[in-house]
């Protein structure tokens, strides 16, 4: 009995070393016949020709490795994509109970050149090889009974390539890494796995995800850290026509939520935003240290978005204004451009996109932004459209709101420096969801110098500004649409050069008269402008109201009579309305004289000025009374000539005859040219 179980035990050990030298033989022998089949085959399998230089298999394992596999393109001599050594190791013993039991999946060494033509890739037709022939209606849907299980998958140094043919635009990942400690696929385990990239001008992501089967929650975070815009630099060109875009992203970013409720995900993020400097083809056109947000809370679903902190530090940007176009408008590319950077597709290669039927409405936008500094920011506006270029640069402009909301009213203040010495202040509360309902804006412009428009004042009066300082205060309320506003001008010692012959300017007013009259004992132009109307009503039109209010001015001072004039000229209690004359006189007296010397003064500050001398003559006039004012009318108008006046600023008329008890002479008006 003995015996016989010796045998039995020694025939058993032979039975299966038999089977474990089967298992090593073909182990050894699977792995040369596996790869000439996929040598030779390969074409056939993928519709490529493949390349393998070594397959190894251990049945004992459940290993496979494959060493230096390519797969060609097309033409067959252009490799598309390969890998170094992808390492298998399956549990066979799970195969049985419909279980595919993957232990680790290793591949390093992954190179692949991804190319696009239009709507076409150049794997495409390896999709088109693979596709099933079955209608839609014909495949089998039914869920399969096989549980995938896949644990320690590890991508490493792998390197992607992307190049639009038609572009010629370019994105290389030389540094890809993956790694998934396991993920289950027909089971309710848990799965979490990593992510990390290179770009090759500049920065890394880094992501990690956390994935609950059983429930559909999900965890992520994605970190990306100096993150080079010139990596995206052939993107934004299809679109604007920039020369160069640099700056660097860093980003940190955390999403949780669940996979069938993805709208209502919960996003925080921490941004950073630096070293911007974007620049078209003559100058920088904008540039910008930093900019920062912090973000609590996005809720996509409930259109809420919870921001701590916004921080934008040292922007500067050029406005620029040309005929018929700016320099940011001349930055949008025309279709018929974006067409020639990349052409169209024909339609018929491309698929309508389904139209998703959205059900319900909105919520409205829920923002709050704890705090907003803005802050060493430097805007210029420049206009090219004057007789002389307007440049208009506004510096140090800061920006402080804390607690903005749509939900209520908020609080934000404005500064910014001027041109010569001039400066800005804004304080403004204010509802921003419901603006009609109430505003309060409050605004302040203290000390600019007026000689920085020049090039307007040129544009639209032909006369420098040679001096004068400007000030304004202006409160505007709105409360249930109606609005209320107050506005202050405070101009010091104004003054205006002579008309420009060369200019043909938009209006002609008699701005040097209108200074004279409008100033005050101490130099000062002081200008009330209320304002006052209904927001909803069509006609409202706030510059309107202020235009008819200036437009009053320049009345006022059209139709101020002689004597005021005389007075802004500093000719205080001098009789300049009548100018007592008899007209038997042989030649004109010294004060008389005298009175015309300062007429001429008046007509001399503004070319605008037309002066009317009325001769009072007595009726019936004899003769000698007639030839006596005919001669006294050429000294005047030779007395004026020699004196600078121009031609047809003076004219004499005949008026009516003195009155009972009244003198001889001329009575003298004015009155201002103005051509609209």
């Amino acid at each position: 009995m003995k015996m016989n179980m010796k045998k039995a035990i020694k025939i058993l050990l032979w039975v299966v070393g038999i089977v474990l030298a089967l298992l090593i033989i073909i182990s050894l022998l699977a792995g040369p016949i596996a790869k000439g089949y996929v040598n030779k085959n390969g074409e056939q399998l993928t519709g490529r020709h493949v390349q393998v230089e070594r397959i190894g298999l251990n049945l004992l394992t459940g290993s496979v490795k494959v060493c230096g596999l390519e797969v060609y393109e097309d033409d067959g001599a252009t490799v598309f994509a390969g890998f170094d050594t992808l390492s298998i190791r399956a549990h066979l013993l799970q195969l049985p109970f419909k279980t595919v039991n993957l232990r680790h999946i290793t591949l390093s060494g992954l190179h692949a050149n991804l190319l696009q033509n239009g709507n076409q890739f150049n794997f495409s037709s390896l999709i088109d090889h693979f596709k099933s022939d079955k209608p839609d209606e014909e495949k089998d849907t039914t869920p399969s009974e096989w549980t995938l299980k896949f644990y320690n998958i590890r991508i490493s140094h792998a390197s992607l390539h992307y190049r639009d043919l038609r572009s010629n635009k370019s994105l290389n990942l030389p540094d890809v890494g993956l790694q998934v400690p396991g993920f289950v696929l027909g089971g309710k385990e848990q799965t979490q796995g990593g992510l990390s990239l290179a770009f090759d001008k500049g920065g890394r992501l880094n992501a990690d995800a956390h994935y609950d089967a059983e429930n559909g929650g999900f965890m992520a975070s994605v970190d990306l850290t100096d993150f080079s815009l010139r990596n995206v630099e052939g993107y934004v060109q299809d679109i604007v026509a920039l020369s160069e875009v640099n700056g660097k992203l860093t980003a940190h970013i955390n999403l949780q939520g669940k996979s069938d409720e993805l709208l209502k995900s919960h996003i925080g993020a921490d941004l950073a935003l630096t070293e911007v400097d974007l620049r078209d083809e003559n100058n920088q056109l904008a540039g910008l240290n930093s900019l920062t947000v912090k973000v609590n809370n996005i809720n996509i679903d409930a259109n809420s978005y919870d921001i701590a902190e916004v921080h934008l530090d040292g922007l500067t940007a050029t406005y620029e204004q040309y005929d018929g176009y700016t320099n940011l408008s001349r930055l949008i590319k025309k279709k018929e451009q974006q067409e020639d950077a990349e052409e169209t597709t024909d339609p018929e290669e491309t698929e309508a996109p389904a139209v998703q039927e959205t059900t319900g409405k909105k919520s409205p936008m829920q923002l709050h932004v704890g705090n907003l500094l803005v802050e060493n920011c430097a805007l210029t506006y420049v206009n090219h459209t004057l007789p002389e270029e307007f440049r208009f640069p506004v510096t140090g402009l800061t920006v402080n709101a804390s607690d903005l909301t749509t939900a209520g009213d908020n609080n934000a203040r404005v500064r910014a420096s001027l041109p010569g010495g001039g400066h800005l202040a804004v304080r403004w509360n204010g509802n921003i969801s419901d603006w009609k309902q109430h505003q309060d804006l409050f605004l302040t412009i203290k000390g600019l110098d007026m000689r920085q428009l020049t090039p307007w004042a040129l544009a639209y009066l032909g006369q420098p500004i040679e001096e004068g300082i400007f000030s304004l205060t202006s409160r505007n309320s709105i409360n249930a649409s109606n609005l209320n506003g107050q506005n202050s001008l405070d101009i010091y010692k104004a003054n205006v050069g002579k008309r420009r012959k060369d200019i043909d300017s938009k209006l002609n007013l008699p701005v040097k008269a209108a200074l004279y009259v409008l100033k005050d004992k101490d130099d000062k132009i002081l200008i009330d402008m209320p304002v006052k109307g209904n927001i909803d009503n069509p006609e409202f039109n706030y510059m309107k109201v202020v235009w008819k209010t200036l437009g009053n001015l320049i009345v006022k001072v059209a139709t101020s009579p002689v004597r005021a004039l005389g007075n802004a000229f500093g000719m205080n209690g001098e009789s300049l309305d009548f100018i007592a004359i008899d007209p038997t006189q042989h030649g004109l007296t010294s004060e008389q004289y005298h009175t015309l010397g300062q007429l001429a003064t008046i007509a001399q500050s503004d070319s605008l000025i037309i002066l009317t001398l009325e001769r009072q003559m007595p009726e019936p006039a004899n003769d000698t009374v007639a030839r006596g004012y005919d001669m006294l009318n050429m000294q005047i108008m030779h007395y004026m000539e020699d004196q600078g006046v121009r031609d047809g600023q003076v004219r004499i008329v005949n008026g009516a005859a003195p009155a009972k008890g009244e003198k001889n002479g001329y009575a003298v008006s004015s009155e201002m040219k103005i051509d609209e």
